[in-house]
């Protein structure tokens, strides 16, 4: 299987996701939409920008779109010129920047209305010191969100950089997280499991899983049925406006409870807010 370290510059050319990954984007602007309306939201950073698969580098697009002054960052130079011609293409302004570890960021205290990460943390070395500036330079909000570990196709996932300081089993490296951000007087508001689809976890397009499983001619009458070549950047550009709600068919299990979703989400996730 290949991991997203190693196919990540396909997607630029290529802007066929899946129905997984834009099912995640499209879960995630729900989870974005309840945390702008309790925070009104009007500066964002991501750091780091890396994690999900597909065209790396769009995760706050949406917060763009709506208004928000975006900051992302990345550690890879040749990604970051790629991710900013996605996000001149599009025409929507960005505040993209490149540094090679993100122990120390160039902001002042409190710079943000939030901070945030999609499944990124698992690339990098040092995380302790990155959640630590992550609550420096935030002023309202710090969003969280990590790979499932409990998921129960976990032992398809692929491994990446991952600091060893947070343990590769769920509720430790859930634990540590916690107990960082509380150290910053940083407060766990909320926490759960976000991304349930109806298809398992195993780090691949779900036509693509299909077809390993000699299902070929299922997976080919879903993508022609869900959109060949699906990208939510079709769904921000407006060539394909009902994206949405076409994905959002797929999201009965988001709603189950959280010691059910935790054996079949792909993310859990954590918000933290300042404490007094």
């Amino acid at each position: 299987m290949i991991s997203i370290e190693q196919n990540w510059k396909r997607y630029f050319t290529d802007h066929n996701e899946g129905m997984g990954t834009t099912y995640e984007r499209v879960i995630l602007h729900k989870y974005f939409k309840k945390i702008s309306d309790r925070f009104d939201i009007k500066s964002v950073l991501e750091v780091p920008s890396f994690g999900m698969t597909g065209v790396s580098g769009i995760n706050s697009m949406w917060w763009a779109v709506k208004g928000a002054q975006v900051t992302v960052m990345d550690d890879d130079e040749e990604r970051v010129g790629l991710i900013s011609e996605v996000w001149r293409n599009m025409d929507i302004p960005l505040q993209l920047l490149y540094q090679e570890n993100f122990s120390s960021l160039p902001f002042d205290d409190a710079f943000f209305d939030i901070s945030w990460n999609f499944a990124a943390l698992r690339f990098q070395s040092g995380i302790p010191a990155l959640l630590i500036e992550l609550a420096r330079v935030s002023k309202k909000a710090v969003f969280i969100c990590i790979p499932n570990m409990s998921n129960i196709f976990n032992m398809f996932r692929t491994s990446g950089k991952t600091d060893h300081s947070l343990d590769k089993k769920q509720d430790d490296s859930a634990r540590r997280i916690r107990e960082i951000m509380e150290q910053q007087n940083w407060h766990l508001a909320e926490e759960g499991y976000l991304d349930v689809p109806p298809w398992p976890d195993i780090a691949m397009a779900k036509e693509d899983m299909l077809r390993k499983m000699g299902m070929a001619f299922i997976a080919d009458r879903m993508q022609k049925r869900d959109n060949p070549g699906i990208c939510i950047l079709d769904w921000f550009s407006g060539k394909d406006p009902h994206m949405e709600e076409r994905v959002l068919r797929y999201d009965l299990l988001e709603n189950l409870p959280d010691r059910i979703k935790k054996f079949w989400a792909h993310h859990q996730y954590f918000l933290f807010i300042p404490g007094n």
